[in-house]
């Protein structure tokens, strides 16, 4: 598998030098490539899930929201490159990029999870040793771009987006697994969620010592409501913004379970349609998602997170 190395912000390639996922590779070269994909692609929130369980997830994606995948991709905060093997594997695409900041993780993991995952045909896989916003990457040469939970974490969400447009053809589009809270949410109210501090158990996988302080700010999280996604995108380049929820079949009573899987039946764009008429689930916390266009997936019953499925069109 080919590896190149891009320039990467010097800030950046600083703080990765010190950041927890730079051992957390060390610690995990010698691990089975599944239990690499668990601890490095969920931040070990997946203890079950396999990779069929995936492959049924982007599979079911791929059907109901997105046109037919060929040509050249890129995935911006790949981690291990799971997903970027999997569309590989999925799809007739002649070559993805994944792009991870973190030099050990592409140089330790990705080879192994690419050859776990496509076999001999993990050639279609280079790993990028680089940062969302320095693609070395001529203009309008990519058919797509992949994130998931990644482009949160952008320095600044315009200037990334910006030099996605660049890259991708007339007619190509970014797909996101990312999150959009609601936009009756105030400036002060994702403030609140950003200056939340992690429980104990996380900061142990950040290599943060018990009782130190350690907030989802200054691990680099941001916060954007549905409005600040649409707007940033449009305002970038891109000429057509789509949002979806992507929700778990499982919870509730088994009215409301029942309901949900008799929805699920029905194709994802036109679920919607049903949808709209349920009423809003009731959550006991303030880390919600938008729930417009909501989609029930069961495939997503094992993933750790329910997520806002953006699709932005060049």
């Amino acid at each position: 598998m080919q590896i190149l190395r891009w320039a990467i912000n010097p800030e950046l390639e600083r703080e990765t030098r010190n950041h927890y996922r730079t051992r957390f590779a060390h610690e995990l070269k010698d691990k089975d490539p599944l239990e690499i994909i668990r601890q490095i692609t969920f931040d070990g929130e997946g203890e079950e899930i396999t990779l069929p369980d995936i492959k049924k997830v982007l599979g079911y994606v791929s059907k109901n929201f997105l046109p037919q995948l060929s040509g050249v991709g890129v995935e911006l905060g790949a981690g291990p490159g799971t997903f970027s093997a999997i569309w590989a594997s999925l799809s007739d695409l002649q070559k993805i990029y994944a792009v991870e900041v973190c030099p050990p993780i592409v140089e330790l993991l990705t080879p192994k999870v690419s050859e776990y995952i496509l076999g001999r045909d993990q050639d279609k896989i280079i790993g990028v040793i680089g940062d969302f916003d320095h693609l070395n990457l001529p203009d309008r040469s990519v058919d797509f771009i992949f994130d998931f939970f990644s482009l949160h974490h952008s320095s600044d969400i315009n200037v990334t987006l910006k030099e996605s447009a660049r890259v991708l053809k007339e007619g190509g589009f970014v797909l996101c697994f990312d999150k959009a809270r609601p936009d009756h949410y105030s400036r002060e109210d994702l403030n609140v969620l950003l200056d939340a501090e992690y429980p104990d158990y996380e900061k142990n996988l950040y290599g943060v010592v018990k009782g130190q302080k350690f907030t989802r700010r200054m691990n680099g999280e941001k916060e954007y409501r549905l409005k600040d996604w649409h707007s940033a995108f449009l305002g970038s380049g891109f000429k057509r913004f789509e949002h979806f929820h992507l929700s778990k079949t499982i919870g509730g009573s088994l009215i409301s379970r029942t309901l949900k899987n008799i929805i699920a039946i029905f194709p994802g764009r036109f679920q919607p349609l049903l949808t709209r008429f349920m009423p809003k689930s009731v959550r006991h916390h303030a880390f919600v998602l938008v729930e417009e266009n909501r989609v029930f997936v069961p495939a997503i019953n094992k993933f750790p997170k329910e997520s806002s499925l953006l699709i932005a069109y060049r």
